[in-house]
């Protein structure tokens, strides 16, 4: 099933996931994500909220709860206090791991990248491991037409973490297997080439 974030909608917009639950009114909304107790989650921000940074979307994550951000060769790692230390950037598009010291649900809060019917773009490296979410608040699978993986250079791959390890799919005209992207889930994209990933948001 395909959800998006309406930007138009003049009633709540309810989109369930596995991870998930989705409420808009306009292109103001907020997202409720859950994560299990002492369990590695592979997340992104679905919303701008102005600031786009661990304290400004994720203050309430419990105390000893951690994030780690991929570099490209390794992981990076923020640990949570009464704040979080470092205070990364978490810009809408770009994914990373949060690992919750007990069960919590976290509530996005924030606004659409984009203004309806504007794009965005989310810069792929060639044949670099990136970790990125959907910077639109867009589900369904790599093959949603809305996702704007489609036109991603065939030999390219992407690959989610399932909590014990990561399963992967790999393109040629389509993605195969077509993987479910939930809203605010991160994940990695290997880019055979450079390649724009462009979405846009709903028009009104």
């Amino acid at each position: 099933t395909k959800v998006m974030l309406s930007a138009a909608a003049a009633l709540a917009v309810t989109a369930v996931t596995a991870q998930a639950q989705v409420y808009s009114v306009n292109t103001v909304g907020y997202v409720n994500q859950a994560y299990p107790a002492d369990t590695l989650v592979a997340v992104a921000n679905p919303l701008d909220d102005g600031t786009n940074t661990l304290n400004s979307a994720l203050l309430g994550v419990p105390a000893k709860s951690s994030a780690q951000f991929w570099t490209g060769a390794g992981f990076t790692t923020s640990g949570k206090g009464a704040t979080w230390s470092p205070d990364q950037s978490i810009p809408p598009g770009a994914g990373f791991f949060i690992q919750s010291k007990t069960a919590y649900t976290n509530t996005w809060v924030g606004e659409l990248v984009a203004n309806a019917g504007e794009s965005v773009t989310n810069a792929l490296p060639t044949d670099a491991l990136v970790m990125v979410g959907s910077p639109i608040p867009y589900a369904g699978t790599l093959n949603t037409p809305e996702l704007g993986l489609l036109g991603v250079p065939a030999k390219s791959s992407a690959q989610f973490w399932n909590g014990a390890g990561y399963t992967t799919s790999g393109k040629g005209a389509t993605w195969s297997p077509d993987l479910p992207v939930n809203v605010a889930d991160g994940f990695f994209i290997q880019s055979k080439t450079a390649y724009d990933w462009v979405q846009t948001a709903p028009a009104n």
